[in-house]
């Protein structure tokens, strides 16, 4: 039976479950500001309360292996960011390859897109997020940072969409690469017909005309893009 339930698991995509892609994130981070395990420990004392040891470090970023998995709590998250000078969003940002495991989403796991959604909100869930902010900031004496409020989550929607459009596109240069062969290819079909050949249907003409919107349209696309 365990040799059966070890090759059904083989055969199942990777899940993480939300702690261990915190503990992912902070490999990463370690690595992304140079430190050693003793050095992102130290960095991380003050504003954890205590240090950790450097086994302790390890042992936390080595459960992603999912046998004893670090259960992180919200003030140690505020740690890790103030530490490590990253938005609490970072440590939430999906590993290259697997799914999200939690309690409702099966052997397979759920798309790391709610991940994405959850950290960075969506159309749907920003404003009563916005709403928030704005009653608190206005609140504050003296302080009038609605605008400010709204460009900052406004940027958070703009980074989902380009998230997004590169899942979908993968490498946003070579889905511009394929818009503008797109467009010439479009081109070769409107180009007009040669002299002496039957007329062409209004129908055709018509469709060839909206080709050419198409083709000017992507090359104006890609040009802003560029």
């Amino acid at each position: 039976m365990a040799r059966l339930t070890d090759r059904i698991h083989k055969l199942l995509p990777r899940t993480w479950t939300p702690n261990q892609v915190v503990a992912h994130n902070l490999t990463r981070a370690r690595l992304l500001r140079g430190w050693t395990q003793e050095q992102a420990a130290a960095a991380l004392a003050p504003y954890l309360g205590a240090k950790l040891s450097v086994p302790s470090f390890s042992a936390i970023e080595r459960s992603v292996a999912g046998t004893r998995v670090k259960q992180f709590t919200a003030d140690e998250l505020i740690a890790l960011s103030r530490a490590f000078e990253l938005p609490l969003g970072w440590w939430f940002t999906p590993p290259d390859e697997g799914a999200l495991a939690t309690p409702d989403s099966g052997l397979n796991g759920i798309d790391f897109n709610q991940i994405v959604d959850l950290t960075l909100g969506t159309p749907d869930t920003l404003p009563p997020w916005i709403e928030a902010l704005e009653g608190w900031a206005a609140g504050r004496a003296g302080v009038t940072p609605t605008a400010d409020v709204r460009a900052r989550t406004g940027g958070q929607v703009g980074l989902r969409a380009r998230t997004l459009v590169r899942e979908r596109f993968g490498d946003l240069r070579e889905a511009r690469d394929v818009l503008r062969r797109l467009a010439d290819l479009i081109d070769e079909m409107d180009r007009p017909t040669p002299s002496g050949t039957e007329t062409a249907d209004p129908a055709e003409t018509r469709s060839a005309a909206a080709k050419s919107r198409t083709a000017r349209s992507i090359r104006r696309g890609t040009r802003a893009q560029a």
